[in-house]
């Protein structure tokens, strides 16, 4: 596990990234159900929270599910896929997590990488209210890895 936090994708606040203990929303593609994932910073890449209080999401296995085209469909495992079972729109954190996180790092870690990803992560301001698809932007890494704010530099208007 590593620490992980991104750039918000929308500039609607002047802290750029996601930050400790701040809400944002994960944005979801519509051809994943739409809508959005609202939390708190957790670390290590983690969203939303099951009913036990663990982890639900964790951010880079839904990228490497959001993004699989069959070679890389083939290095992820889900419960029943072996049955036959279609790939989960949102799968949430089990015993499978570990293996997919890494498919997700290794598609979608770096900029470039993400630049190329049809589905990179857009993780905006609480108070964003577009969807996935009108959210022009993409959230990029944190070099600051959400420990302090970065801050939008702020032009004067002349």
């Amino acid at each position: 596990m590593g620490s992980f936090s991104w750039l918000k994708a929308d500039k609607l606040t002047n802290v750029a990234n996601i930050v400790d203990d701040k809400p944002f929303k994960c944005l979801i593609p519509a051809e994943f159900g739409g809508g959005f994932v609202r939390d708190s910073y957790q670390d290590y890449g983690y969203l939303g929270v099951k009913p036990d209080g663990t982890p639900k999401y964790d951010m880079y296995e839904l990228l490497a599910f959001w993004n699989a085209d069959e070679s890389i469909l083939s290095q992820l495992n889900w419960p029943g896929k072996d049955e036959g079972a279609p790939a989960p729109m949102m799968k949430e954190i089990d015993e499978f997590t570990g293996k997919n996180r890494n498919v997700g790092i290794d598609i979608g870690c770096y900029d470039d990488q993400i630049d190329r990803l049809r589905y990179p992560l857009k993780l905006v301001s609480a108070s964003y209210t577009g969807t996935y698809e009108e959210c022009e932007g993409r959230s990029y890494g944190d070099p600051n890895q959400g420990w302090t704010a970065i801050y939008r530099k702020r032009r004067r208007k002349r």
